[in-house]
């Protein structure tokens, strides 16, 4: 069976090339290899450059509508692709925005409230303890300031 459809196969094939090898001979060279006769009112090969340029428009024409088409589909297909991104993103996008939102207020939240008892408590005891030892350095130095010398290590 598989032999029968290569045949009938490559029987269908060796016809439409010998159509094609004469419907090109037929009107480039002018051989009359598929003769016009034999078929009456046919359409025969184009018998000169002309003609050629008049198919080769139309068939340019086509070409141009098929792009035309296609170029109306991506179009339409590109305003789907917009709408539904823009859907998308107000039902999804916007709530988890506002989530994130409110978790970030949270943590400001949490973040102020350790600055407020954690942090302030020891800078103001450090500021204290700084203080202190500042003027307790400007008392002990005093008589040396007044004398003009300077400790060693220092200029």
């Amino acid at each position: 069976m598989r032999f029968l459809g290569t045949v009938v196969s490559a029987a269908i094939l060796i016809f439409l090339v010998y159509l094609l090898v004469g419907w090109i001979a037929d009107g480039y060279f002018d051989a009359n290899i598929v003769p016009d006769g034999a078929v009456p009112d046919a359409w025969a090969a184009p018998d000169a450059w002309s003609e050629w340029r008049d198919i080769l428009i139309v068939f340019t024409a086509l070409f141009w509508m098929l792009a035309g088409v296609v170029m109306v589909a991506l179009l339409a297909a590109l305003v789907f692709l917009v709408i539904l991104v823009r859907r998308i993103l107000r039902e999804n996008a916007v709530p988890a925005i506002d989530s994130l939102k409110a978790s970030l207020d949270n943590v400001r939240g949490a973040t102020e409230f350790a600055g407020e008892t954690v942090a302030s408590p020891i800078i103001r005891t450090y500021a204290v303890v700084k203080g202190v030892r500042t003027g307790l350095g400007a008392i002990t130095n005093l008589p040396d300031r007044i004398r003009g010398r300077r400790k060693k290590g220092r200029k």
